[in-house]
């Protein structure tokens, strides 16, 4: 008897959740976060800055691992890795910033209660990916 009450009480609980999410459903945006990389307007300076760091990573390696054994060169080569992860985050962290500020810009603007990437989207919400890109390009 109290196992069919809290079954019960349960369900109960599982179907209001179940509402308020349905009810609350329709303030959900989602973006294609590609998209607005590519859309940025700093984003193809920072790519051909870093195909340059990676040349110059690369021209190094050759330089400095000339003559030293193959866990010098592994050392180096880590070495070098950091440099670049630490050039890439520098370079994106600008871009990856205005994203965000343009994604809360438009989720106020239109209401929304959440904004989630396109890709977690299965079915419904509205894609406000244009409506970022316009506030990136401004």
């Amino acid at each position: 008897m109290k196992m069919n009450k809290a079954v019960a009480a349960a369900a109960a609980g599982m179907i209001a959740f179940g509402a308020m999410f349905s009810a609350s459903a329709a303030g959900i945006g989602y973006v294609n976060s590609n998209a607005l990389l590519q859309a940025h307007p700093k984003m193809q300076k920072a790519q051909l800055d870093m195909r340059t760091a990676a040349q110059k990573a690369e021209a190094s390696f050759k330089s400095r691992s000339a003559g030293k054994t193959d866990q010098e060169k592994q050392q180096i080569a880590t070495e070098l890795q950091k440099e670049m992860d630490q050039k890439e985050r520098a370079a994106m962290q600008p871009i990856l910033s205005d994203i965000m500020k343009a994604i809360q810009q438009v989720r106020q603007e239109k209401g929304l209660d959440v904004i989630l990437e396109q890709g977690a989207v299965v079915d419904g919400g509205v894609d406000v990916t244009s409506a970022v890109a316009q506030k990136l390009s401004k």
